[in-house]
C-alpha cells in the first residue's frame, strides 16, 4: 500500500487521468474537470467582452467564481456535491444564454453532455439507495428542460442579435467544448469501471487467499494442500520429479490446553507455524492438516525431507512460548514418506502418519523415516 501511495504521489493526476491509470480517484477527476471548466469560462469572459455581450461576460465572471467554489468543496472531499453544482450551472447557463443570444449559438450542447455525468454519479458516487433507473430519470428531466428552453428560444427574441460570423464562432466554441465534456465524461466512466473491476479482482484474490488459509496460523488449509498434492503427484508421474511428505504433531498438546488454556494452545500453534515457515525452502508447502497436526510437501527425496524435518524438530525443541508469565516448552514428532512410481497420495499420507505415530510410541521428539516398502501400492 505504501508503494502504491508513493507511486500515486510521484505521478501527476492529470497524466494518470489522460493515460487511463486506475490509480486515479473520483476526487482527482472532478478537481481536473473543475479547473478545465474554470479555464473555459475565463475564455468566455474575454470572448463575450470582445463581442460586446456584457451580460454573458459578467455571467461568466460569476460562474468562474462559482466553479472556484466548486473546486474548493471538491478538495474537501465533497465530490458528489461538486457534480450536482456542475449540473445546476450548466442548466442555468443554457436557459440564460438562450435568453441573451438565442438558441442557435449552441449552449444546449453542454446539457446534452450531462447524460454520461448522470451515469457516472449513479455508478460511482451514488448512495446505496440509488436505483439503476435514476440516471435515466434525470436524463428525461434534462430533456424536458432542454425542450422547454428550445420552445422558449422560438418564441422570445434574444436580447442581443449576434452577427452571423460571431454566432458561428460561439456555436463552434460551444460545440467543441460540449464534445470534450462528452468525451471526457465517457473516459471517466471507463476509468471508474476499470478501477471497479480491479478492486473486485483484488477482493476476489483476497477471498481466495482467505479461503485457502487456516485462519489461526495463516498456513494453507487442508483443502489447499490437497490441491497442491494432486499437482505434485501429476508432475511426478509426468516428469519423475520426486517429492516427500512430512507429517508433524505437537507432543502432549492436550496437556498444554488443559494446563494453560486454549488461548495458550493457540499461541503454541502460531509459534509452530512460524517455525515451519522459517525452516522450509522456496517451493516447499506447509499446511495445518488438522488440530495440532501439520503436513509439509517437500521437494526432494527422503534424505532432503528428513533434513528439513530434523531442522524443524530442533527449532521447536529449543523454542519457548511465553503466556501470561509462563514459559512453555514443548516438542514435536515428525514422520516422513517419499513418493516412488506407483504410490498413491493416500498411501503416502498414511505412511507419513504411520511413521509419525511410530515416533510417538517410541519416545516422541524425533523424526521417523521408514523404508518405502511398507507403503501400500495403488490398485
Amino acid at each position: 500500500m505504501a508503494d502504491e501511495a508513493e507511486k500515486k504521489t510521484s505521478t501527476s493526476s492529470i497524466i494518470r487521468v489522460v493515460t487511463g491509470q486506475d490509480s486515479v480517484n473520483h476526487q482527482e477527476i472532478l478537481e481536473i474537470l473543475s479547473i478545465a471548466v474554470i479555464v473555459v469560462h475565463v475564455m468566455m469572459v474575454f470572448l463575450f467582452h470582445i463581442m460586446g455581450v456584457w451580460q454573458l461576460s459578467l455571467y461568466n465572471i460569476i460562474v468562474t467564481a462559482y466553479y472556484s467554489y466548486c473546486y474548493t468543496i471538491v478538495r474537501e472531499g465533497k465530490v458528489r456535491q461538486g457534480y450536482i453544482l456542475t449540473f445546476i450551472e450548466i442548466v442555468v447557463q443554457m436557459v440564460f444564454s438562450t435568453l441573451i443570444v438565442g438558441w442557435d449559438v449552441g449552449f444546449y450542447g453542454y446539457v446534452i453532455a450531462l447524460i454520461p455525468l448522470y451515469y457516472y454519479i449513479n455508478m460511482f458516487l451514488g448512495r446505496g439507495s440509488d436505483h439503476p433507473f435514476t440516471p435515466f430519470l434525470w436524463a428525461m428531466i434534462t430533456f424536458g428542460i432542454f425542450l422547454g428552453t428550445y420552445i422558449l428560444g422560438l418564441h422570445i427574441k434574444p436580447v442581443v442579435e449576434l452577427p452571423h460570423t460571431q454566432a458561428v464562432v460561439v456555436f463552434v466554441y460551444n460545440t467543441f467544448f460540449a464534445f470534450q465534456l462528452i468525451i471526457w465524461m465517457s473516459h471517466f466512466l471507463v476509468l471508474g469501471y476499470k478501477k471497479s473491476l480491479n478492486a473486485m479482482a483484488e477482493r476476489n484474490a483476497s477471498l481466495d487467499v482467505a479461503a485457502g488459509q487456516d485462519p489461526l496460523t495463516k498456513l494453507y488449509n487442508r483443502r489447499t494442500m490437497e490441491e497442491s498434492l494432486d499437482e505434485a503427484l501429476e508432475a511426478a508421474k509426468k516428469s519423475g520429479v520426486i517429492f516427500s511428505l512430512v507429517m508433524g504433531d505437537i507432543d502432549f498438546f492436550k496437556r498444554i490446553n488443559d494446563t494453560y488454556g486454549h488461548d495458550c494452545g493457540d499461541d503454541a500453534l502460531v509459534a509452530v507455524a512460524e517455525i515451519l515457515k522459517a525452516c522450509v525452502r522456496d517451493g516447499d508447502i506447509v499446511c495445518r492438516w488438522g488440530g495440532e497436526e501439520f503436513l509439509l510437501l517437500v521437494s526432494g527425496n527422503r534424505g532432503v525431507a528428513t533434513t528439513v524435518a530434523e531442522r524443524i524438530r530442533s527449532r521447536i525443541e529449543n523454542n519457548v512460548v511465553e503466556f501470561e508469565g509462563n514459559k512453555i516448552k514443548f516438542t514435536m514428532t515428525l514422520g516422513v514418506s517419499t513418493y516412488a512410481p506407483g504410490y498413491s497420495l493416500e498411501a503416502l499420507i498414511a505412511q507419513a502418519d504411520e511413521n509419525l505415530y511410530y515416533g510417538k510410541e517410541h519416545g516422541r521428539n524425533q523424526v521417523v523415516a521408514l523404508k518405502p516398502q511398507t507403503i501400500k501400492h495403488q490398485a
